[in-house]
């Protein structure tokens, strides 16, 4: 059992394949793994003597907002959503000037939020006995929404809307391993079919539509000889699996942005790093990363077929953390300066002067937000003016 929310959020997102980016990122935000699976003592605990003797309860930690998720629909209206240091809900609102909590009652922790306008928006995880959450914004509240049966225990990673009749949720099942897509048709949130490719267990991660004809949701499989790449679309009738790029030694995808039926990006990581795949209408291809090796990207957001922006979290030298943001400039990727030593997990922009990316330190104990401008990104507490990033 994992007690530490960066952990928590860092185990995630790791995989085997990027074993010394992980073990450093695990290191740093859960201290060192104990042999049972259950969380270890820190590196600072094992040098204190005030702290309790192996076996006993880990010293709590001082720990703040987890950020996991961010939209925005203009310059004046964005969410971010994630959970706080007791696991309960949280949610901030971005107002034009400062970002300020929101009310929201219940445990667990947000995933992913999705808007379509500032009185129009999703947000999507797990709530108390891992049962898939979903809760809607009406320009007043946060309030619960009723979903279907997911066959047993759930956890919802992502959400994205079309129109306030037509928004999908995917994740996946805790016990049984099959992947999770629900649609909002406007009344109701239905089950929709979704394939599970054979293996050990699926999960989606991340999703994207365009249209009510067309939509993308993207995660990983996990096979007797490790985790491969899982694409799925929606053709307006169904949801298929759609095949890859070939991934040496496997791979998982995280995240997913589409701009139109012809024009889609997907991020990850594989075993050499970060992984960025690109969707032209027929097929999917690798595209090259600048940050490939030590390096794991986590969300994407596109503006056009010119602009893209992708983050995660990568190792620079020597050896050191640092939240990783990459912008596509309709001719190839190229690494920004990020001020963060963070773990960024999602992206959003709505101009070539507007853009978030949110996420949480390496530490684990305080929940990151920085903002593009057009020029740079910085960090922006809930002041609304650039201050200094967190420490790591």
């Amino acid at each position: 059992m994992t007690i530490f929310l960066g952990c928590r959020g860092i185990r995630r997102w790791c995989w085997q394949g990027v074993a010394a980016l992980c073990a450093a990122a695990t290191v740093a935000s859960c201290g060192v793994a104990s042999t049972n699976g259950g969380p270890g003592r820190s590196t600072a605990a094992a040098a204190d003597p005030s702290v309790q003797a192996s076996g006993s309860p880990p010293p709590s930690p001082v720990l703040g907002d987890q950020l996991n998720g961010v939209t925005a629909v203009s310059a004046a209206s964005a969410w971010a959503a994630g959970t706080t240091n007791r696991i309960a809900l949280h949610l901030i609102r971005w107002d034009g000037k400062s970002w300020q909590p929101v009310p929201i009652p219940g445990a667990g922790y947000f995933n992913g939020v999705a808007a379509i306008s500032a009185t129009d928006a999703w947000a999507v995880g797990s709530g108390p006995g891992n049962q898939a959450l979903i809760e809607h914004w009406n320009g007043t509240a946060w309030t619960p929404v009723a979903i279907p049966r997911t066959g047993g225990p759930a956890i919802l990673h992502a959400v994205a809307a079309v129109s306030p009749a037509d928004a999908w949720a995917v994740g996946g099942t805790n016990f049984t391993g099959k992947t999770v897509i629900l649609r909002w048709t406007g009344t109701a949130w239905q089950r929709v079919s979704s394939p599970t490719p054979p293996g050990i267990s699926s999960e989606l991660d991340g999703v994207a539509a365009t249209s009510a004809a067309s939509a993308w949701a993207v995660g990983y499989t996990f096979t007797k000889t490790g985790m491969i790449p899982l694409i799925e679309h929606w053709n307006g009738t169904a949801w298929r699996q759609v095949p890859g790029p070939v991934v040496p030694a496997g791979g998982a995808l995280k995240g997913i942005a589409a701009v139109s039926a012809t024009n889609a990006w997907a991020v990850g990581r594989s075993s050499k790093g970060a992984l960025i795949e690109h969707w032209n209408g027929a097929s999917w291809t690798l595209a090259a990363s600048p940050a490939l090796s030590m390096a794991s990207l986590a969300g994407v957001t596109a503006l056009s077929a010119t602009s893209a922006w992708a983050v995660g979290l990568t190792v620079d030298k020597p050896r050191r953390l640092a939240s990783l943001i990459e912008r596509w400039n309709g001719t190839s990727w190229a690494r920004v300066p990020s001020p963060a030593v963070a773990l960024l997990v999602s992206v959003t922009a709505t101009s070539a002067r507007n853009a978030w990316a949110v996420g949480f330190s390496t530490g684990g104990a305080t929940g990151i937000i920085e903002h593009w401008n057009g020029s740079s990104w910085t960090c922006l507490p809930a002041t609304g003016t650039a201050a200094p990033c967190p420490p790591g």
